[in-house]
């Protein structure tokens, strides 16, 4: 335990039933909890009564990287995952309690937005985008049982859904906190069972769950039992998505003995970074309330930046990312633009183009969402589960097959009266339906295919799958050039190699596909030479020695629609993680003119600005004799010499 300060060494070792771990940024707190992880051990608690949750796969990978280190072979039989993959864990033990079976599939957003639209028109009513947003939300909130009153045309919708899901066995994004919470709330020995699995449990990120997330803990663990809770209500930003910090605040109503821990000690930031993060987040009303403090000493002033355009801005942060470059006092990889919404990223684009400066956007199309991975998914997630209907109209339209809507909706007409999958009415289809004898070759193929992956090597496996789906012939003809056919026939063969991985640690297909859904929406990793350009929200987790924050203005941060909707504290929270983010060098930089939409707005600047006086910031458009101003001009000339090779 050596290294540990004294508020660390009391969270890993307290030993009373409840226990909130109030973690500032910066302060260790993922050491802290994969230390107590290995504490429990150490004491011989039994490892299948310890849980850990997070909530990315990032941290979760992380949390079981640092304890292999501590346990070694122990850290296998721990049960360290996110929500979502405990959710779906439970389910699947479980499945016949909820109408399922354990080869069940789990719909990405995508997939849900299309069941939906099924349902729709199963029911003669709208199916066009705006509507099926809208009852995505109502789904939620009926499903967690937020919503009260209940539209009646609402429920019917729900029901028809939930039934939708059934027949196909499968589950959604909120099924897999919901169904389990329900299993719990419903069969007491269920419910026992994982209480035994629980008897310590660990949540990281607290403030970051939703209420019905809150709901599932309660369910698994009793105030007898040993909850850890780590988190921090500065850092709650995903009210948006349905995260409340409210529970945090919950807790000591719902576990009377809770113990609270501050962690306020920062190893990541100067003092001049953390006393400019205090001032803001004092403003907020809404917290439990810390300060944080450095080990690194003051270290330079925070910097403002003010300007007329958002063409001078981007400019102003190409060129003085050239300059720490060429002081050889940053490496690329060490440096961060950050920005409040994703269409301030083109115009930085374009300037650091012009620069020369390396950058990686993160937050692009993720790789799992490409439509020729997608289409590979398909034909795997109907070898595996003949009930989904949905790959199954993406599986025979790609290539085609002359099968069109009209062939499809007689096909399903045909399935309802015999109860029907569409696979299996392909394959039973009676001849008067249009192209039967094509849907008939087409199903065999995926009966085949099944009985590839669960008799064939794994590799022949997915060679049989590719020739019998034709897709890389349909990406040679449909392709504009011959990169556009490289790039995606590229992408299939990492598809390959992922799932050869994955079986050659001997697991099965339908476990696969469930993990590539739990893993799709993953952190991305950046080139390792170049600065790393995304959304505050992305940066959540992250640190970098130089640290810009672009957008300073009212409308732009805090965002319009959070002002409108009288969100300012969620806002203000976020700047403190974008603040907390910078280790060494931090650089708010606002603009008077900014182009969006198509328009040129004029901005008044942040009102975040003004809570940020103090001797810690340095204005350096106001004040040319500052020490901020005068170290420009040396970065300027430093940027200079480089580019002449002085």
């Amino acid at each position: 335990m050596s290294g540990l300060n004294e508020q660390q060494y009391e969270a890993v070792h307290y030993r009373g039933k409840s226990m909130l771990v109030l973690a500032g940024a910066g302060s260790g707190k993922t050491r802290v909890i994969t230390e107590r992880i290995a504490a429990l051990v150490e004491r011989e608690v039994p490892l299948d009564a310890i849980t850990a949750v997070t909530f990315t796969n990032k941290a979760a990978k992380e949390m079981r990287q640092r304890l292999k280190k501590r346990l070694g072979k122990k850290e296998k039989k721990l049960r360290i995952c996110t929500f979502h993959a405990l959710g779906l864990e439970m389910i699947r033990e479980h499945a016949a309690l909820v109408g399922r079976s354990s080869k069940l599939a789990v719909f990405a957003e995508s997939e849900q937005r299309a069941a939906l639209r099924s349902v729709l028109q199963d029911l003669r009513l709208p199916s066009d985008k705006e509507r099926i947003d809208i009852l995505k939300k109502q789904l939620t909130a009926i499903k967690s049982g937020q919503q009260q009153d209940v539209d009646p045309r609402a429920q019917r919708i729900c029901d028809e859904y939930d039934t939708f899901m059934q027949r196909m066995n499968a589950v959604d994004f909120d099924d897999l906190i919901v169904l389990p919470a329900k299993i719990l709330a419903e069969h007491e020995d269920v419910r026992w069972l994982w209480r035994a699995r629980c008897r310590h449990f660990l949540v990281d990120e607290y403030q970051d769950s939703s209420r019905t997330q809150y709901d599932l803990v309660k369910c698994l663990v009793t105030t007898e039992q040993n909850l850890t809770v780590v988190g921090d209500d500065d850092q709650a930003i995903y009210g948006w998505r349905g995260a409340d910090a409210g529970n945090l605040f919950q807790l000591e109503k719902d576990y009377p003995a809770l113990h609270v821990i501050r962690l306020e000690q920062n190893y990541r930031s100067t003092g001049a970074i953390l006393s400019t993060a205090n001032t803001l987040i004092a403003n907020n009303s809404q917290r439990i309330g810390k300060e944080l403090r450095s080990n690194m000493g003051m270290g330079k002033a925070v910097r403002v930046w003010q300007v007329k355009e958002s063409d001078d801005e981007a400019e102003r942060v190409a060129a003085d990312l050239r300059a720490q470059y060429a002081k050889e006092d940053a490496k690329w990889q060490n440096m961060a633009v950050l920005y409040r919404a994703g269409y301030q990223a083109r115009v930085l684009e374009i300037a650091l183009r012009e620069a020369n400066v390396p950058y990686h956007v993160s937050g692009g199309l993720s790789f799992f969402e490409r439509s020729e991975i997608k289409d590979v998914l398909a034909y795997l997630k109907l070898t595996v589960n003949m009930t989904d209907d949905l790959s199954f109209i993406r599986a025979i339209s790609k290539p085609r097959r002359g099968v069109g809507a009209k062939t499809l909706a007689a096909l399903s007409d045909f399935a309802a009266t015999r109860s029907f999958s569409l696979l299996e009415a392909c394959l039973e289809a009676p001849t008067e339906i249009r192209k039967a004898d094509a849907m008939a070759s087409f199903g065999r193929s995926i009966v085949d295919m099944e009985h590839g992956f669960l008799h064939l090597e794994p590799d022949t496996a997915f060679d049989q799958m590719l020739e019998a789906s034709r897709l890389i012939g349909m990406i040679e003809s449909e392709a504009k050039d011959e990169k556009e056919t490289t790039r995606k026939t590229s992408n299939i063969e990492s598809l390959r190699a992922y799932w050869l991985r994955y079986s050659e640690a001997g697991g099965q297909l339908d476990g696969f596909l469930q993990q590539i859904f739990l893993q799709s929406n993953k952190d991305e990793e950046a080139d390792e030479s170049s600065v790393r350009l995304m959304t505050v929200h992305a940066a959540k987790g992250l640190e970098f020695d130089h640290v810009y924050v672009v957008g300073m203005e009212d409308g732009t941060f805090p965002h319009k629609n959070a002002l409108d909707e009288g969100r300012i504290e969620e806002e203000r929270r976020l700047l403190y993680v974008a603040i907390t983010r910078a280790r060494y060098r931090l650089t708010l930089s606002m603009a008077r003119r900014r182009k969006r939409y198509g328009q040129t707005e004029t901005l008044d600047a942040s009102r975040f600005l003004a809570e940020l006086e103090n001797k810690h910031v340095d204005w350096v458009d106001r004040d040319p004799e500052s020490a901020g101003a005068k170290e420009e001009v040396e970065d300027s000339m430093a940027r200079i010499r480089e580019m002449l090779g002085l």
